[in-house]
């Protein structure tokens, strides 16, 4: 999913909130065990190499995406317009889409200080660890067969687009978003990881080094942020588990996760 923008964008300030709008649910979140895994592919796309060590400490990671029935409130709470809807319109438990890295930053922020808590964007590291099961090598979370529990460019994706880049002989049963927690959840507990929706980390998109390194947090400046995870578009060379995107923190088509420190 190479997406690169620059120039035109292809398609804040925040209201304060009333004092009397309804404190939101909170999420479930995931904790992730920490270690030390190879990151990247070196048989991979130009900027998955080199493989290196990476050392991710213990964090949370929401089991789900964040919905539009989630994201709807926090337009409500703060005066805002929805994202651009998509063609198949919204659906309450489906994945948000259609917002950029700066929606995704809004939204955290109103959250956090609603509900009291401390979260934010997953790193790309901790993303890449969790589509891994934890670190697990190879090209597919799973394994060398046809995908069993994500929602990625199936038949039924093609017989609505024409598509061609596509999963063969698989089928998912939905065209374009499923509702979160459709499918089971990889090893760790999370659902959609890769797939239903690509998503927002809070990287700064850069260059890997050879070097080990621990709780990475991207590049320190940039012009591009990073995307991570496959979505019901996704051909198999972009289901791979180091596929990177990176776009410009205004592009408006990602969904977003949370993610929070141990504490």
């Amino acid at each position: 999913m190479k997406l690169f923008i620059s120039g035109i964008l292809l398609l804040s300030f925040v209201p304060m909130p009333s004092l009397n709008a309804q404190v939101p649910t909170e999420p479930i979140m995931v904790k992730i065990k920490g270690g030390t895994y190879i990151m990247g592919q070196n048989d991979g796309e130009g900027d998955e190499r080199p493989e290196h060590l990476v050392e991710i400490e213990d964090f949370y990671i929401a089991k789900f995406e964040i919905t539009v029935s989630e994201y709807r409130e926090f337009c409500l709470a703060t005066d805002r317009t929805m994202p651009k809807q998509p063609e198949w319109g919204w659906i309450d438990d489906h994945p948000i889409i259609n917002t950029s890295w700066n929606d995704a930053c809004d939204y955290i922020q109103w959250l956090n200080k609603r509900t009291g808590e401390d979260y934010r964007l997953p790193t790309e590291a901790e993303f890449e660890y969790v589509i891994r099961n934890g670190g697990e090598k190879g090209v597919y979370p799973w394994g060398k067969a046809l995908p069993s529990n994500e929602n990625l460019a199936d038949e039924s994706f093609r017989a609505k687009t024409s598509r061609s880049g596509i999963w063969k002989n698989y089928y998912d049963g939905y065209a374009f978003t499923a509702p979160v927690g459709s499918f089971k959840p990889n090893k760790l507990g999370v659902c959609d990881i890769n797939g239903n929706i690509w998503e927002w980390c809070s990287d700064w998109y850069g260059e890997y080094s050879d070097q080990k390194s621990k709780n990475p947090i991207g590049a320190t400046t940039g012009k591009h942020k990073v995307g991570r995870g496959a979505s019901y578009g996704t051909d198999p060379w972009h289901s791979r588990s180091a596929s990177r995107a990176y776009v410009e923190p205004d592009f408006k088509r990602p969904g977003f996760r949370l993610a929070k420190d141990n504490e």
